[in-house]
């Protein structure tokens, strides 16, 4: 009876191996060679931390960096449009290192990063409403954010786009951004 119990134990234990090591190792290496064979390239990955302890660095060097401020030609304090790439510098890296689309991961988690606008608009127009937006994220963060657009997919992401869609045009985005600026030159807003 004992032997049969240590076999049954032994094999449990080999087959949560064996899961534990394609979920870590091969599922994720099997993504990124089909990717790369299409000319899809990035980062190598550490196999369980993936790309994130260089990522943290790359955040590291830009934070103990200096911060310069961009002045206008009026010698104004002015907005700069490249705070994304303080935010996430390994971005900005690896574009100029792999090209506008490039492959990195985040733990066992493989992100497909497209930054050309041109791909970004096919896919938006060719592709179903059911785009594919992680299920943790209404499994485990719906009951935080409702079914807003960041949770939802489908016909209620697009009621939900539809609805917004107008107060993202470019004139009414650069009106809510400059509109305290402008008055803050001509002495009508105080700051506390």
């Amino acid at each position: 009876m004992e032997m049969n119990t240590v076999q049954v134990v032994l094999v449990a234990v080999v087959v949560v191996l064996i899961h534990v090591f394609n979920v870590l190792l091969l599922r994720s290496r099997s993504l990124r060679a089909k990717l790369h064979r299409q000319g899809i390239h990035g980062p190598s990955p550490h196999f369980y931390f993936g790309n994130i302890p260089e990522m943290k660095t790359l955040l590291l060097q830009v934070q103990s960096a200096p911060i310069t401020q961009v002045k206008d030609k009026d010698d104004h304090d002015s907005l700069s449009h490249k705070w994304p790439f303080t935010l996430f510098p390994h971005i900005q890296k690896w574009i100029s290192q792999y090209g506008p689309i490039y492959l990195f991961s985040s733990g066992t988690i493989q992100w497909l990063m497209v930054s050309d606008i041109e791909m970004v608009k096919e896919i938006i127009m060719y592709t179903s409403l059911n785009l594919g937006k992680p299920s943790y994220l209404s499994k485990d963060m719906g009951p935080l954010l409702g079914q807003g657009i960041l949770t939802s997919s489908g016909p209620i992401w697009a009621h939900q786009r539809k609805i917004i869609a107008p107060e993202l045009y470019l004139d009414k985005v650069k009106v809510s951004v400059f509109y305290p600026t402008l008055l803050k030159r001509n002495g009508m807003l105080h700051w506390p």
